[in-house]
């Protein structure tokens, strides 16, 4: 697989399985964008994906399920690399609690990571 010229954004790049994700799209090639919402974590993998590719990595410390976020990490992405090929949305959110004692909203809120991106 090539992904050579091909820019992507990966959410909850900060750790996990977008960054592993990041990591492996490094090496194929990719320009990429790493969101989340910790700064630290984002450059460790920044710094991982840049040894491992050619280029490094736009960081974009943001929240999904925030629209404004969203909006500006896809700014950032064209205002960067002048376009946008491929979105990983790897970002989620965890809700505690037994199916039992987990509110309705509560379940909305976990979802919204899913949701949100596609405005």
């Amino acid at each position: 697989m090539d992904f050579k010229g091909k820019v992507v954004i990966i959410t909850g790049a900060s750790s996990g399985i977008g960054a592993a994700t990041a990591k492996y799209l490094a090496e194929l090639g990719a320009s990429l964008v790493l969101t989340g919402r910790n700064i630290e974590n984002l450059q460790k993998v920044g710094q991982e994906c840049e040894a491992a590719g050619k280029g490094k990595p736009l960081l974009v410390v943001a929240d999904v399920c925030s629209e404004d976020d969203n909006v500006r990490v896809v700014g950032e992405t064209v205002k960067k690399f002048g376009k946008l090929d491929v979105l990983v949305n790897n970002a989620g959110k965890g809700v505690m609690g037994s199916i039992e004692t987990t509110s309705l909203s509560q379940w909305a809120k976990k979802g919204n990571p899913l949701k949100e991106p596609v405005h």
